[in-house]
């Protein structure tokens, strides 16, 4: 009995251990708040279930749109629209990633951006240089699934701190190999495109043979050379326009959807439309070629 006592009183001021971080769960839809709450864990469950028996995109993209118009409609500040935009793609990304779409890149910064209110842009570039870090730490999202991050664009406009935070993120994920996450900021499809055209002109000149100037090269050569070709574009806030992004891996294959909701309030109802059309055409296209070959 003694020991017993003395293992209680020994063990009386030791903290219980951590539970280990969770992952922020996707809303299955704002306007299927009539389902009761306890329902959605078990809902989503089912869908990731049944998303993962058929064929998946490799790569997804999308235009995180409607962050101010989320915060003007809830009467906060641009700011807080910013700080809610943040959390749904920390829940958008968990849920691809447990659907094992290992590719996904996001249009976070535009250059244009900077011609913002300069109160918005400073609002912006604080949380660059804390919630960038945050998710790659130990034990936070990235780390947890074996993503590594990639700052695209460029880099040389943003505040030496903020570049110095991108830094570091892209270090502390770099041994990470499940999965990329392709962070565009700040970034423009024609700057892009311009500096691989500039990049596979200077190898041609130093090889003489301006032959190597093909489509392929120049792809190479592009900021998201790392990932496979772009399966999938999402935009969110209804506004059907690219806003030079991506406009080169945007090819015939890619499937585009603009959806109604704000960025902040995109859940799995939402990006569903998009998987499932995804997978319509890639059996359409096995059904098809099989038919051929028969």
């Amino acid at each position: 009995m003694s020991s017993y006592l003395s293992s209680l009183w020994s063990g009386a001021g030791k903290s219980a251990p951590e539970a280990p971080p969770q992952d922020a769960h996707l809303p299955l839809s704002s306007f299927l708040s009539w389902i009761p709450s306890g329902l959605h864990p078990t809902l989503r469950t089912l869908l990731i279930r049944a998303l993962r028996l058929g064929p998946r995109p490799q790569h997804v993209a999308f235009i995180m749109d409607g962050n101010r118009r989320y915060a003007r409609k809830k009467g906060e500040p641009v700011r807080v629209g910013h700080e809610e935009g943040f959390e749904a793609l920390k829940r958008v990304l968990s849920f691809f990633l447990k659907l094992d779409i290992p590719h996904v890149t996001v249009y976070a910064f535009s250059i244009e951006n900077f011609n913002r209110d300069p109160k918005e842009v400073e609002a912006l570039m604080d949380m660059a240089r804390v919630r960038l870090v945050e998710i790659c730490e130990k034990g936070a999202l990235l780390d947890r699934h074996g993503v590594q991050i990639r700052i695209l664009g460029r880099r040389d406009l943003l505040p030496p701190d903020v570049q110095a935070s991108c830094a570091r993120a892209e270090a502390m994920t770099a041994n990470n190999s499940r999965g990329i996450l392709n962070f565009c900021c700040p970034y423009t499809s024609q700057e892009e495109i311009a500096t691989a055209m500039k990049r596979t002109a200077e190898a041609a000149a130093e090889t003489d043979t301006a032959s190597s100037v093909t489509d392929e090269t120049i792809s190479a050569n592009l900021y998201t050379s790392a990932s496979p070709p772009l399966d999938i574009l999402i935009r969110t806030s209804g506004v059907n326009r690219l806003s030079d992004f991506l406009l080169w891996q945007a090819n015939e294959d890619t499937v585009l959807h603009f959806i109604p909701p704000n960025w902040p309030d995109i859940g799995v109802v939402d990006v569903l439309p998009p998987l499932l059309s995804y997978q319509g055409e890639v059996w359409a296209h096995k059904l098809a070629s099989w038919v051929g070959l028969a």
